[in-house]
């Protein structure tokens, strides 16, 4: 193989990732933020989300000119999300209430607890 073709070989398989990536992650836009609205009596209810996205991908080649050369690439990553508000609209006007995620509160608080006792034992040694 020569050294354009491992170039093209690692640059394709660099496209491909990147492609993957993009088809998982999706397009940002609102409704994948807001829910549509869902009529309840003669109100209008909206969900609104949050969303987290994370992920990478890699490639590379090696190998001398005129030998046998190998070359890879990959990817991954994830993405989720989470209610964070209700969003009440009616005739009385617009109320916005909070979704609390009460196992994340939680644990947030037990941590603290926990990282505050073992601060306190090592200082009384």
């Amino acid at each position: 193989m020569s050294e354009n073709e491992t170039e093209d070989a690692t640059t394709q398989a660099a496209a491909a990732s990147v492609e993957g990536l993009a088809a998982m992650f999706g397009e940002a836009s609102t409704s994948a933020l807001f829910s549509k609205p869902e009529k309840s009596g003669d109100d209008l209810i909206i969900v609104a989300s949050a969303w987290e996205r994370a992920g990478g991908f890699g490639f590379g080649g090696g190998g001398r000119v005129g030998e046998d050369s190998g070359g890879g690439g990959g990817g991954g990553g994830a993405s989720r999300g989470r209610p964070v508000a209700v969003i009440r609209v009616g005739a009385n006007g617009v109320e916005v209430k909070p979704v609390i995620d009460f196992t994340r509160v939680g644990i947030t608080v037990l941590l603290g607890v926990i990282g505050v006792w073992r601060a306190v034992g090592k200082s009384r040694r």
